[in-house]
């Protein structure tokens, strides 16, 4: 089989990373190539009925930040034995600089001017897509994550295949997907201001061998997609959805850093922020701040005021369980409320600050209210059932407590009317839905229960009729994790975690759906990076989710 072309990884490139690794990466990478040919000799005789119904999906986030060993592969996934592996992000840091900058402060990749899309010395190189091929070229020539490419794609080099074609199933007897997160989209916290973004979505793709003629590459929209498992046997049939929430994002709503900025970042000229503060606040391109505003204007603001209640659109305004909500083009521009408007003087037909994007949202209901699978995967890089505390800012480079952040970083309490406009199509979908994510440096397991009093007071009535579970696996190496203390961040107010309040795998780790067909019972396991041992678990039926859809066909919803 001819070479796949690489269009983006370019050979001047790869030889210039090949003499950075130096002679010691060069020795291990020769011991690694000779141990992947012992492999693939091994798999090339596979018996493909094992794999007939996929019941083992592993997934995992964050390889490193610097150019450690990620012995996760082989320690790890390998030995669990998996159908299919799901990226959900963070593949790798091509944002992130090569050198230590404390060390090397002057370093050019440490040393920028600060910006609303730079900031030293973190995020120097966000943006920089010849940097950011190279940060992905490393990745793809890790020994360990080689060995693991053997495993689930034996005999891809002999085909010339590299990296392999992870979704073909011709190439991968165990499939490899996935979606990418802020550090492999090219820009930490990014959203859809991100320059080049058609062009910088195309290294992940690459790196996942999407093939070139695939819809995920195409200008102008995403990388969503909807993979179906055993798709000969709905009864038996695992969806997989892929979502995508880098391209479409709008900026953080306002409120979430407005303190910060004012109390802090824009009364320090030196502050690493400032400028970011600037544009976010007073500049943007429309000289009117590039921060949300919908959200405060619209769901925190009309939608509040009592004698808008009898406005004919105020369901598919303000209710997040209507059907039609953020699917009606928005009415103000005319006085009601003011023009919404978008930082790049497009006018949104939006009606809330948008992760996945109108576009985005559609297909997704499409996809998985039409699902028939007994089992969907909603694959989100960032944590929908997160941690709704306010808290300091200090992670931003606040070094007092003045000033109160009421989300982390951007996750979806960040995006609350979002939020809960996901959650109200998942109670809607037929079958179970399990959410996978990833992002926070360390690992667990959540679950929404129906009727639950706190549940209700923070997500409102979600008409749940069976548990909601979202597995977080997030750190596959040790520079991606983190000896977290279970403070502030790490703490669970709403006791959404399935075990103790303070039960998270803080070392590198990895996940795995497992499904017993025979007796409809699903695992979802937290796993030990080192020894693929089950560190938590969480179980269900499959039956426990018909409850749910005979109370939906008898109400006719």
């Amino acid at each position: 089989m001819a070479r796949r072309k690489r269009s983006h990884l370019k050979a001047a490139e790869k030889q210039k990373w090949v003499r950075a690794l130096g002679v010691i990466g060069l020795l291990s990478l020769m011991a690694s190539i000779i141990s992947i040919a012992v492999l693939e000799k091994t798999r090339l005789g596979l018996n493909k009925d094992h794999l007939s119904h996929v019941s083992r999906i592993a997934f995992g986030s964050g390889t490193s930040v610097d150019y450690r060993s990620q012995p996760i592969w082989v320690q790890g996934v390998i030995p669990s034995n998996p159908n299919a592996w799901i990226w959900l992000g963070d593949m790798a840091y091509m944002d992130k600089p090569r050198i230590n900058c404390d060390d090397l402060p002057w370093h050019p990749q440490c040393n920028c001017s600060s910006s609303w899309l730079h900031q030293p010395n973190y995020s120097c190189m966000a943006g920089n897509s010849e940097f950011a091929s190279s940060r992905m070229e490393v990745q793809l020539s890790n020994p360990d994550y080689a060995q693991f490419l053997a495993f689930m794609c034996p005999g891809h080099r002999a085909k010339r295949l590299h990296p392999p074609t992870g979704s073909d199933p011709s190439v991968c007897q165990r499939q490899i997907f996935g979606t990418y997160d802020d550090q492999d989209y090219g820009w930490e916290h990014g959203n859809r201001r991100l320059p080049q973004k058609d062009n910088m979505k195309q290294f992940f793709l690459d790196a996942i061998g999407e093939p070139n003629e695939s819809p995920r590459r195409q200008p102008g929209r995403g990388i969503e997609w909807k993979h179906t498992m055993d798709a000969g046997d709905v009864n038996q049939s695992i969806d997989i959805l892929l979502l995508d929430e880098r391209y479409y994002r709008d900026t953080l709503p306002c409120y979430t850093r407005r303190m910060f900025c004012e109390k802090v970042a824009l009364a320090d000229q030196q502050h690493p922020k400032h400028a970011w503060c600037l544009d976010f606040l007073q500049e943007g391109k429309l000289g009117k701040g590039s921060c949300c505003k919908k959200d405060e204007d619209i769901a925190y603001g009309w939608c509040l005021q009592s004698s808008n209640k009898a406005h004919a659109l105020w369901d598919s305004i303000c209710d997040p369980k209507s059907h039609k909500y953020g699917h009606y083009a928005s009415p103000f521009g005319n006085g009601e409320v003011g023009d919404i408007i978008n930082e790049d003087d497009e006018i949104s037909n939006s009606t809330f600050c948008e992760i996945l994007g109108e576009q985005q949202r559609r297909w997704f209901e499409d996809a998985i209210l039409g699902s028939n699978a007994p089992l969907k995967l909603v694959v989100s890089s960032s944590v929908v059932l997160g941690n709704p505390i306010k808290k300091s800012c200090q992670d931003l480079g606040s070094s007092t407590n003045e000033a109160e952040c009421p989300c982390f970083g951007d996750d979806w309490e960040c995006y609350k009317p979002a939020q809960l406009q996901l959650l109200n199509v998942l109670t809607r979908s037929s079958g179970c839905v399990v959410l996978l994510t990833g992002g926070l440096e360390y690992s667990d397991i959540r679950v929404l229960k129906p009727g639950v009093r706190h549940t209700l007071l923070h997500y409102g009535d979600l008409n749940l009729s069976y548990p909601l579970y979202q597995a977080m696996a997030s750190g596959l190496t040790a520079s991606s994790t983190r000896n977290f203390s279970c403070d502030v961040l790490r703490q669970d107010p709403l006791h959404l975690r399935d075990h103790a309040e303070c039960d998270f795998v803080k070392a590198p780790a990895f996940g795995m759906v497992e499904v017993v067909w025979a007796s409809g019972s699903v695992k979802l396991q937290i796993r030990d990076g080192l020894t693929g041992a089950v560190k938590l678990e969480s179980k269900f039926k499959l039956s426990s989710c018909l409850q749910r859809d005979q109370t939906r066909k008898l109400k006719g919803s």
